[in-house]
């Protein structure tokens, strides 16, 4: 199972990435105000964070379930109060 939990999350960041590249001349007229190095970059530099957020709550859940769920809480609030500031 953690095998699994692992492929699914390098397989989102792997369709994300190959997304952005595919899409990419839309994605740029999209996102050129908040762009910080480039916007094929700042994409996977964000999947990439979100990636890392993943294993955190993962390997958390394994250890305890209510670390993880305050974790998870606190993150999803943290990047909804972000989406709507930027």
């Amino acid at each position: 199972m953690q095998k699994l939990l692992m492929w699914i999350g390098l397989g989102v960041l792997g369709g994300w990435i190959l997304a952005l590249l595919v899409n990419f001349t839309i994605y740029q007229e999209v996102s050129t105000y908040y762009m910080v190095i480039h916007p094929l970059l700042d994409g996977i530099i964000f999947m990439t964070v979100m990636f890392g957020a993943y294993l955190l709550v993962w390997r958390s859940y394994k250890k305890s379930v209510k670390t993880a769920t305050v974790q998870l809480g606190s993150l999803g609030l943290f990047f909804m109060v972000l989406a709507f500031i930027v």
